[in-house]
């Protein structure tokens, strides 16, 4: 379940790359990914200067890893860190295991249902992201037929800058949408972060709480 929001011109790597000099070594890393280091349960992208420490206590989202960095989609993102909510250990090392009477309870009501996840993109930086382009991009969403529940700038969302978004999608024009969106666009010098979550409209899991966690841990060198 992927709904592509590539064709927002403004993060979009195939659409809008102006070629250029002189680039950091994070924007480097996009056009030739390398895998990161890993030191216990800290996972550290040295040329994207970002790092992710796994969290303790997940109820949803309890497999996070570093994911396969093949550009997704028209949009070209690259997906850097990825956390699923299997209960099957995708990434062979265990981390968010540690066992939590509440994250059990959640992981019970997960089985049967369908599989989510949680994505740290990071893409070329083409345009800025700050409180005047919010309804720039507002209106990209609007016109891919994408409902916008919630738009803002954060001045400091989980220790980030950047533009906040929840959006709906829907099928055949229905009134009630189907899918719903996280998303959070954050700038780093010539790049560009996107923390992700798509899952069910009406979703019953902790997902907002894992949400703040996950987000919190991804961090800048």
């Amino acid at each position: 379940m992927t709904i592509l929001l590539g064709t927002v011109c403004g993060l979009s790597v195939s659409a809008c790359n102006k070629g250029g000099r002189d680039k950091s070594t994070a924007s480097q890393w996009i056009d030739h990914p390398s895998s990161g280091s890993k030191a216990g349960s800290t996972i550290t992208f040295a040329p994207l200067g970002v790092k992710f420490e796994i969290p303790e206590t997940l109820y949803v989202y309890r497999n996070c890893g570093e994911a396969s960095h093949s550009p997704e989609g028209d949009h070209g993102w690259v997906p850097v860190i990825t956390c699923r909510s299997t209960n099957a250990d995708a990434f062979g090392g265990g981390e968010g295991e540690d066992e939590d009477p509440f994250a059990a309870e959640d992981a019970e009501e997960a089985s049967g249902v369908e599989e989510i996840a949680l994505t740290f993109y990071v893409t070329h930086k083409t345009r800025p992201l700050d409180e005047r382009s919010v309804t720039w991009f507002e209106s990209q969403f609007k016109q891919a037929g994408i409902g916008v529940d919630e738009i803002s700038y954060q001045h400091d969302f989980q220790k980030k800058s950047g533009i906040y978004a929840k959006l709906h999608v829907s099928e055949n024009g229905e009134p009630t949408p189907h899918t719903e969106i996280v998303q959070f666009m954050f700038p780093h010098n010539d790049v560009v972060f996107i923390a992700r979550m798509e899952y069910p409209f009406g979703e019953k899991r902790s997902v907002e709480q894992d949400w703040k966690y996950i987000l919190w841990n991804f961090d800048y060198l």
